[in-house]
């Protein structure tokens, strides 16, 4: 168990599931691999007027080192959502990758930084039987992340996790124009951008996990993440500002260290 204890510390402020913090780590390399499955949704409320949802799954894998720890997540839309909308139809998946570096300050508290790279991507026709069209579509984020997570470990119940992180990204946008085109003397609307676009995209992720143990290496663990960015976007000249995209994901799994 003392190797389990000191192999742990740096993932996630996970250590104090198997031991208490009077015991110190032990300087040597642990890695893990984590399997986890469960459902998402993803909100971009100025393009579409629906919450499109998904099932998803995640593989983490990573190493970690005394009170440090590197791990690399890569989440995916497991089949396409329907997309159903007054103007146009299709489908729509999504993609997720990150890699974060963390330093376990104590039992209850962890630093961590990373970068971030995500993207949903929709095939979508048009409803007009008289001039049908149909195109892609993707909105595309990556750039830096950092944040703090606090936890705790409950007696015979396992350990709650809560993290905020804040992200400071580029945003890379195409987009299928879905209006009828700004008519003479008209201001150019979000709904007749029709081609990329790119643009600057901040906001936060906040997450909330429990994890137990199941037996001396392996970890069930259940999280609820919640992600909010808003981008400036620049099109021919004209701005739009504040545009919110949102994802949420609930997703259980397993952990298994080596």
């Amino acid at each position: 168990m003392k190797k389990n204890c000191s192999a742990t510390a740096g993932f996630l402020s996970i250590a104090a599931l198997f031991c208490g913090a009077s015991v110190a780590a032990e300087e040597e390399f642990v890695p893990f691999l984590g399997l986890e499955a469960g459902l998402g949704t993803f909100e971009f409320d100025e393009k579409i007027d629906q919450s499109i949802s998904f099932p998803v799954a995640s593989l983490i894998a990573g190493v970690a080192y005394g009170d440090f720890s590197v791990a690399a997540s890569y989440s995916g839309s497991i089949s396409d959502a329907d997309v159903s909308e007054e103007d146009f139809t299709g489908d729509a998946s999504r993609e997720d990758f990150d890699i974060t570096v963390s330093y376990r300050i104590n039992e209850y508290f962890s630093v961590f930084a990373g970068y971030k790279d995500g993207e949903t991507e929709l095939d979508l026709k048009t409803r007009d039987e008289e001039e049908p069209a149909s195109g892609d579509e993707y909105y595309r984020q990556d750039g830096p992340f950092i944040g703090f997570n606090a936890g705790y470990s409950f007696t015979d119940m396992g350990r709650l996790d809560f993290s905020v992180a804040y992200a400071d990204l580029d945003a890379d946008n195409r987009f299928f124009a879905d209006g009828d085109g700004p008519d003479e003397g008209e201001d150019l609307e979000f709904d007749d951008i029709n081609g990329k676009a790119g643009g600057d995209s901040d906001g936060y992720s906040v997450n909330l996990g429990w994890s137990m143990p199941m037996r001396d290496h392996l970890l069930f663990r259940t999280r609820l993440r919640f992600n909010a960015y808003e981008q400036d976007i620049d099109f021919q000249g004209t701005s739009f500002d504040g545009i919110e995209e949102q994802t949420l994901y609930f997703t259980a799994g397993v952990v298994a260290f080596f």
